[in-house]
C-alpha cells in the first residue's frame, strides 16, 4: 500500500480516531500504574467515570465513522463531535492530574490542529483562544498564581502553544490546500466531465494494470444505439442529458457489481467487472437493460461486446475482441450482447422512446 500524508477528511478522522485510543493508555499509566502514578498527583476517584465515558464515546464514533464513510453529513457531524469532545475530555484529564503542570498539556496541540484541519484560520483562532481562556481558568482555581512556579508554567506554556498553534496551523492549511489541487487536478485527468464517470485515460491505466497483474476480469464494451438521432431530434442539450444519465445508471450498476465504469469516448462507455459465471453477467445485463429502457428524459438502446482477460495477455486484442463482437451485435439487430462465446444475449423486447418516434 502506498504511503501518504495527504489524507482526506475520513481519512484524516480515522488517525485521530486511532490517537484517541492512544492517549486512552497514556491517561491508564499515569493514573494507575507505577511509577507514574506515584510521582504524579492524581484524582483516582474522578476518573473511572472520564475513563468510562470516553471507551463508550470512542467505541460509538468508531462504528459511526464506518456507517458514514460515504454519508458527507453525518461524517461533518462526527468531525465536529470529536473536537468538541476532545477539548473537554482533555481539560478533564488535565484538571484531574495536577492542573496547568499536568503532564498531559501538550495534547492540546493535537487540538488546535484538528480544529484547523476542519474550520481553517478560524478554527485555529478560536481553539487557540477557548483553550488560553479555559486553561487560566484551570490556574486560577487549582493554584495560587502569585507564586512564581505557577505564573511562569502558565505564561510559558500559553506563549509556545500560541507560537506551535500558529506555525502548525500554517503548515496544516498549507497542505490542505496542496491536498485540494491534487485531488482536482487528479479529478481533472481521470473523470469526464459529463458522465461523472472515469474517461478513457484513466480505463486504459486500469485495464492494462489488471493485465499486468494477471487478474482475472471481463470487458464490457457498449454503444448507445443510433445515438445520433437523439441529437438531431431533441437537440444536443437533450443528448448531453442522456449521457449524464447514462453515466449514473452505469456508476451503480458496476458498484453494485464491485466493478468500475468508464465512458470510452463520445457515447461509448465501458465496464471492467470481476469474472463472472454466465448466470451472473445474464442477472448483470438484464438490470442494466430494465435500467436504460425506463431511463428519463428518455428510454435508451445499447449494444455490448464482451471480452474476458483469459483470451488474450495483449490489451489491444483484448479491446478489439471485444470492439468486433459490439460489431456482431449492432450488425444482429441492435439492443443486445455479443458474449464472448460468440452467444448473443437479447432483453426483453422493447424499443427506445427516440425508435418510436423515428418509426412514426
Amino acid at each position: 500500500m502506498k504511503f501518504s500524508l495527504y489524507l482526506n477528511d475520513y481519512e484524516t478522522e480515522k488517525l485521530f480516531s486511532t490517537l484517541r485510543w492512544l492517549f486512552v493508555l497514556i491517561a491508564t499509566l499515569i493514573f494507575y500504574i507505577p511509577p507514574f502514578s506515584e510521582n504524579i498527583t492524581t484524582n483516582n476517584t474522578v476518573f473511572p467515570y472520564l475513563l468510562g465515558s470516553g471507551i463508550l464515546y470512542m467505541l460509538v464514533t468508531q462504528i459511526a465513522l464506518i456507517r458514514a464513510r460515504e454519508d458527507k453529513r453525518s461524517l461533518q457531524f462526527i468531525l465536529k463531535a470529536g473536537i468538541v469532545f476532545d477539548f473537554l475530555a482533555l481539560i478533564w484529564l488535565m484538571f484531574l492530574s495536577e492542573g496547568i503542570h499536568s503532564p498531559l498539556y501538550p495534547i492540546s496541540i493535537l487540538f488546535v490542529m484538528h480544529a484547523t484541519i476542519y474550520w481553517r484560520t478560524k478554527g485555529a483562532l478560536i481553539s487557540l483562544s477557548v483553550f488560553s481562556v479555559t486553561y487560566a481558568v484551570m490556574g486560577l482555581v487549582t493554584v495560587d498564581l502569585t507564586a512564581f512556579h505557577h505564573y511562569f508554567t502558565l505564561t510559558s506554556n500559553l506563549f509556545f502553544l500560541w507560537i506551535i498553534g500558529l506555525f502548525g496551523a500554517l503548515i496544516m492549511l498549507r497542505e490542505r490546500a496542496h491536498y485540494v489541487q491534487k485531488e482536482a487536478y487528479h479529478h481533472l485527468a481521470h473523470k469526464d466531465y459529463l458522465s461523472g464517470l472515469f474517461n478513457h485515460r484513466s480505463f486504459q491505466e486500469r485495464f492494462r494494470r489488471k493485465l499486468e497483474e494477471n487478474e482475472s476480469f471481463t470487458l464490457l464494451l457498449g454503444d448507445i444505439d443510433d445515438f445520433k438521432k437523439v441529437n438531431d431530434v431533441y437537440g444536443h442539450l437533450t443528448g448531453d442529458d442522456v449521457i449524464r444519465k447514462t453515466g449514473e445508471v452505469f456508476r451503480c450498476q458496476a458498484e453494485a457489481y464491485n466493478g468500475q465504469a468508464f465512458r470510452y469516448g463520445g457515447e461509448e462507455f465501458v465496464f471492467i467487472l470481476p469474472h463472472m459465471d454466465d448466470r451472473i453477467i445474464q442477472a448483470f445485463l438484464h438490470e442494466l437493460y430494465d435500467q436504460l429502457y425506463t431511463l428519463e428524459p428518455m428510454s435508451i438502446s445499447m449494444s455490448f461486446g464482451q471480452s474476458h482477460s483469459g483470451e488474450t495477455i495483449e490489451p489491444e486484442k483484448l479491446i478489439a475482441l471485444a470492439d468486433q463482437r459490439l460489431y456482431v451485435a449492432k450488425k444482429s439487430g441492435k439492443r443486445r450482447t455479443c458474449l464472448a462465446d460468440d452467444r448473443l444475449f437479447v432483453p426483453g423486447a422493447a424499443q427506445s422512446h427516440y425508435e418510436k418516434e423515428a418509426i412514426r
